[in-house]
């Protein structure tokens, strides 16, 4: 048995040509009023609808006003064929926001996995520079955009009108005209590169004061020829945001290496994390490598920081950090996964069926998504082993690999996950994925946590599924990667728990190993830990030690209890063996006892 998730697919889409199968329990769409058009195809189309009421799940989008939902849907489906998503924002656990690629904001508003309102701004469109973003950046301040046509970067700064609030989850109203202040700036990467159509990307730190923007020139681009000058183009626009500046350039950088991920940390607003691939790093059967960098943002202007070089076996084509930013992960050409822990300096390796084209790391860390290209979903825990997936049905039949296009028809693959938020109940509470297909339609996977896990979806609880399915060596990966600093309780109790499961069974060879490995994650750390770590749970962990030396006693491992005694430097133990190796005729044993 494997530990595995549970999942609803809700499509959000009137169209008949996804084909949702009535008797397919798991997987939910939207229905214009009046019986299917052919109703040989849906044998059980009135029973599905009863079953979907049920559930308290909506059937026909409602067309009341102000609302209109079914209308602004339809809408929303029309756009989203001929545009494209450039970002995502959930504002709160209810209220979704969609940049599309002409302009035009979308505010999704939701009740648990179904739309209870869509609103489509048209705003922005026609007061911009350009009529094709590339990327955006959505914030309670201001919206940051870049152009696929023109070498510039936009800035929309908003009233507080326009600033929903969180808190109540209130939806913000559409953009007014006359409360909104639009600004740009012109990004001089080279005179010899301007125009060029490539896909710059923005980022904006924390405090909404300053933004970068990026390019990867390696990207392929047969609009434009590449020139001599191209060699010294920058790679990095530092800009100011801030309402009295307005948007500035402060500095351009020209990276080492061609970035392939750039953003602010979330813990040092001014500190720059970069993914860079140096050159001559695509090497042909010998292997290939990024380097992830550091950078200090101070008196206007980029200083690299560190650079740590991660070998690779092959060329990433995607990557994500971890929400601690103390891990990053890659996904490799050659359809394998790559988990470099900076903290403890090691590299994990994974085999990854499904083309790793898009990664997603659950706000809680605990688990991260991978998705390909055809409607292939592989989901992974933290410590790079992979859970089993499936939607809701009658026989469940959990698979390494979740493929949604056995359950609709007429979409393409999936362009963008997102993790929603759950802010009311932490990060742990987050069970919705906004997918996004390549001309729509827009969908959500809502993941079914059950009871035992109290609905919660971190480290602890995906430690405890993997041991009620037996599974210690996955839970054992799971505890290497938690943190005692910043989640000591979590790791006590992860090794506790550990260590209860195995102590209860028979001791063998493998299980003795697996003991000595989840109490080498306290005595033996890959990265030391603290004084203070140390000191708070060196007398709980040492009892889970003793109790290992008398199960090793019990089963009549002498050697191993002998060095487990000399480690612990506990005087009674030594007795105990004494007096057992002495009963056992191990007299020599018994004296050097």
């Amino acid at each position: 048995q494997m530990a595995s998730c549970l999942a609803e697919l809700h499509l959000w889409s009137t169209k008949s040509s996804l084909k949702v199968k009535d008797t397919d329990i798991g997987t939910y769409q939207y229905y214009d009023k009046g019986e299917p058009a052919n109703p040989l195809e849906h044998h059980y189309y009135n029973e599905k609808l009863h079953f979907s009421e049920a559930r308290g799940y909506s059937w026909t989008p409602k067309n009341h006003r102000p609302q209109k939902l079914r209308d602004s849907l339809k809408d929303l489906e029309e756009l989203l064929q001929i545009n494209t998503c450039v970002c995502i924002r959930w504002r709160t656990k209810s209220c979704c926001q969609v940049m599309l690629s002409s302009g035009v904001l979308v505010t999704l508003t939701l009740n648990g996995p179904q739309l209870e309102q869509v609103c489509v701004d048209h705003t922005l469109v026609g007061r911009l520079p350009a009529n094709t973003m590339t990327d955006a950046v959505l914030s309670d301040r201001l919206i940051l955009l870049s152009f696929l046509e023109q070498s510039q970067v936009a800035a929309v700064y908003l009233s507080p009108k326009n600033q929903g609030s969180p808190e109540t989850g209130r939806r913000p109203d559409k953009l007014s005209p006359s409360e909104i202040k639009v600004q740009w700036n012109l990004i001089r990467a080279n005179p010899s590169g301007q125009g060029r159509r490539l896909r710059r990307r923005v980022c904006l730190n924390r405090l909404q004061d300053v933004a970068v923007c990026w390019w990867n020139l390696a990207e392929p681009d047969v609009l434009w020829p590449r020139t001599p000058g191209d060699v010294q183009r920058s790679h990095l626009v530092l800009l100011s945001c801030s309402p009295t500046d307005n948007l500035k350039v402060l500095c351009s950088v020209q990276t080492e290496g061609n970035p392939v991920d750039c953003r602010f940390s979330l813990l040092q607003p001014y500190q720059l994390l970069t993914v860079e691939l140096p050159a001559g790093a695509q090497g042909h059967g010998e292997g290939s490598w990024v380097d992830t960098c550091v950078y200090e943002c101070a008196r206007d202007r980029l200083r690299r920081l560190s650079v740590t070089r991660v070998p690779l076996p092959s060329n990433p084509v995607s990557c994500s950090r971890h929400p601690s930013e103390a891990a990053l992960l890659l996904g490799l050409s050659d359809s394998s996964l790559v988990l470099y822990d900076q903290r403890r300096g090691v590299s994990l390796l994974a085999s990854c069926p499904v083309p790793p084209n898009l990664v997603a790391w659950h706000p809680a860390g605990a688990m991260v998504l991978v998705g390909g290209g055809q409607g292939e979903l592989m989901c992974f825990d933290v410590g790079l082993a992979p859970i089993s997936m499936a939607l809701v049905a009658e026989e469940v039949a959990p698979a390494p690999t979740l493929r949604l296009m056995e359950h609709l028809r007429g979409c393409e693959g999936i362009e963008r996950l997102q993790w929603g938020t759950s802010l009311e109940g932490g990060p742990e509470g987050t069970n919705i994925l906004l997918l996004v297909f390549h001309g729509g339609p827009l969908a959500v996977l809502q993941f079914k946590l059950g009871v035992l896990s109290g609905g919660l979806i971190g480290h602890g609880e995906l430690l405890q599924q993997r041991l009620r399915c037996g599974q210690v060596r996955e839970a054992l990966g799971i505890l290497g990667a938690m943190d005692w600093s910043s989640m000591g309780e979590e790791c006590f109790r992860g090794l506790s728990l550990i260590a209860n499961h195995l102590l209860r069974l028979r001791l063998n060879a493998d299980r003795e190993a697996q003991l000595e490995a989840v109490l080498g994650v306290f005595y033996a750390p890959a990265a030391p830990l603290s004084d203070a770590v140390i000191l708070e749970y060196r007398e709980p962990v040492s009892k889970y030690a003793r109790r290992f030396f008398h199960h090793l006693l019990r089963y009549q491992r002498f050697e191993k209890a002998f060095l487990l005694a000399v480690d612990l430097e506990d005087r009674d133990l030594f007795m105990d063996l004494h007096y057992v190796a002495s009963d056992k005729g191990e007299v020599v044993l018994a004296d050097v006892a």
